[in-house]
């Protein structure tokens, strides 16, 4: 998504597995944001999150971004766009310098400030968001502003979330091929979270699990800052092709059975209730098979299954686990299989609600679908990045001044 300074222009650019969606908004002076124009295409040379056709990606890109801009009456030159792929991962880290006699002052906030910007990324990686937590005095934590403090040691801690550089590279060429560029890649969870979750939530400690048809995207946030993010590289596309696998049916007729006849509970189903399967290379005189309702339930579970114990393993082995609080939100275009909120709770311990993205007017029907979570929350970042706010709900929650000056600092504004 893109913001002109002097318009409020804003491009939003999702980029997923099964479908690419541009919304063109503007944002006016009070923060407020209202979509121009919208549009959704199947999408083309993208697997698992990640492109790997980048002719086909290209294509649909231009194609997607043209067909917002017909209505809108806006040129686009610049998008923000999510990533899904590229081993997405987050590292907490700390930046520390010794103190002298005088109190704390903005000459060693500057000095800790520029010794945790000249941390560098490992190897073959790119950081796409490098977001501030707060400081330490003596080892004295959570402090949001030591100016005016003595000690003998300040440090400044960070999260830095960050993916194969590659991913960055082949993502911003893509789009270079319909002539535009991207100017903000923000992680998939990190936009979903900012369209579905409530102040309070982000606050207080909340999980929003982003599960889209090639990938799940898994973000924690904790005191209105995204502090854990990682990427599972399974979706709803292949609870689809295991159906298609199990029941030996064409891709199109195993999505048709997952959405008319999928769930994820097993309890209620009865066993004999029986199901049409068409099989494949069905020439029109194959005769239509028939399966067992359970046995296709009995395969989407055991794929949702895997997902939701991947997530668990991800949070519990990092230090977010203790800030993930007591609930999850599910977003993303294959939340809305039935019976999966139930099963997450139940394989997370957690109370579970689906999110719908909110904050912009003028969604329509996109206000009514976790698909679009995350181009939604493209533009709200975009509007975080301009009034250094967070904007969550259709409210701004305030960043404290001397946090939102850091999140500048650290980012290169000023």
């Amino acid at each position: 998504m893109a913001v002109s300074p002097s318009l409020g222009l804003i491009t939003a650019l999702d980029v997923g597995t099964s479908k690419m969606c541009c919304v063109i908004a503007r944002a006016d002076g009070t923060g407020q944001i209202r979509v121009l124009n919208s549009a959704t295409q199947a999408s083309q040379g993208v697997r698992n999150g990640a492109i790997v056709d980048i002719e086909a990606a290209g294509h649909c890109i231009g194609a997607v971004v043209e067909a917002a801009e017909s209505t809108s009456r806006e040129s686009v030159e610049r998008v923000i766009v999510n990533l899904s792929s590229g081993d997405i991962r987050s590292k907490q880290q700390q930046a520390a310098i010794a103190l002298g006699q005088r109190a704390i002052g903005t000459a060693e906030l500057n000095q800790v400030i520029a010794k945790s910007r000249a941390e560098t990324p490992a190897e073959g990686r790119e950081v796409l968001h490098f977001l501030p937590l707060g400081y330490a005095v003596d080892g004295n934590r959570g402090i949001r502003d030591p100016r005016g403090l003595f000690g003998k040691s300040l440090a400044l801690e960070t999260v830095a979330i960050s993916c194969h550089d590659s991913a960055v590279r082949t993502l911003r060429t893509a789009i270079a091929r319909s002539h535009m560029d991207a100017q903000s890649i923000v992680a998939s969870a990190f936009a979903a979270g900012l369209a579905v979750l409530h102040p309070d939530e982000m606050e207080l400690g909340i999980t929003v699990i982003d599960m889209g048809a090639g990938s799940t995207n898994v973000g924690v946030f904790y005191e209105g800052e995204l502090i854990f993010c990682d990427a599972v590289p399974y979706g709803g596309a292949h609870v689809t092709h295991d159906i298609a696998h199990g029941l030996s049916t064409p891709l199109a007729y195993a999505e048709r059975l997952k959405t008319l006849h999928g769930t994820c509970l097993p309890a209620g189903v009865d066993d004999r209730d029986m199901l049409d399967i068409q099989p494949l290379g069905d020439d029109g005189d194959t005769d239509i098979m028939q399966a067992p309702r359970a046995l296709l339930v009995q395969i989407i579970q055991a794929r949702v299954e895997e997902i939701f114990e991947i997530v668990r393993a991800r949070i519990d082995s990092s230090p977010a686990r203790r800030f993930a609080g007591g609930a999850v939100v599910l977003t993303g275009g294959a939340c809305q299989l039935h019976g999966l909120r139930e099963l997450a709770g139940q394989m997370l311990d957690k109370r579970v609600r689906i999110g719908r993205p909110t904050g912009v007017a003028g969604l329509v029907d996109l206000a009514d679908s976790p698909a679009f979570a995350s181009v939604v929350g493209l533009a709200l970042y975009a509007q975080r990045r301009q009034m250094g706010t967070v904007p969550i709900g259709g409210r701004r929650m305030e960043r404290t001044g001397m946090l939102a000056r850091l999140n500048g600092w650290l980012r290169g504004d000023g």
